[in-house]
C-alpha cells in the first residue's frame, strides 16, 4: 500500500482533472488511477527510479512512470498506470513542499522566540 495523504491526493486529483478537462480518455485514466492508488494493495513505489510498480488483477505487472508496458500505451492511448504514477509523484512533491514549508515556519518561530528573549 502506498500510504498517501488523502487530502493531498484529493487536491492533486482535482488539479489533474481540471488540467485534463478537454481530454476524456485522460479523465477516465485519472479516475481509475485514483481508485487504484487508494485500493490496490499491489502498487509500490519503484526503488531505483521515479514511478510505480503495479500488479494488476489480470496477473500482469507494470512499471509505470512516463511509459508503461500495457496495451493502452502500446497503442498510444492514456493508461491508468501512467496516470497513477504521475498522481503519486505530484502527491509526493506536494507533501515534500508542505514539510519544507512547515520546517521553515518552525525555524522562523524559534528565531522569533530567541529575538524576543533579547528584549525581555
Amino acid at each position: 500500500m502506498l500510504n498517501l495523504n488523502v487530502t493531498t491526493l484529493s487536491q492533486v486529483v482535482d488539479k489533474a482533472m481540471s488540467d485534463a478537462s478537454a481530454h476524456p480518455r485522460w479523465l477516465t485514466a485519472i479516475n481509475r488511477a485514483c481508485v487504484e492508488v487508494l485500493s490496490n494493495p499491489w502498487i509500490e513505489r519503484h526503488a531505483d527510479h521515479p514511478g510505480l510498480i503495479i500488479g494488476s488483477e489480470s496477473g500482469n505487472c507494470y512499471s509505470a512512470n512516463g511509459v508503461c508496458q500495457c496495451k493502452a500505451f502500446e497503442y498510444g492511448q492514456p493508461c491508468w498506470h501512467r496516470a497513477a504514477a504521475r498522481l503519486v509523484r505530484l502527491h509526493d512533491e506536494a507533501q515534500a513542499a508542505q514539510s519544507s514549508r512547515a520546517a521553515k515556519i518552525a525555524a522562523a518561530a524559534a528565531a522569533t522566540a530567541l529575538l524576543n528573549e533579547c528584549f525581555v
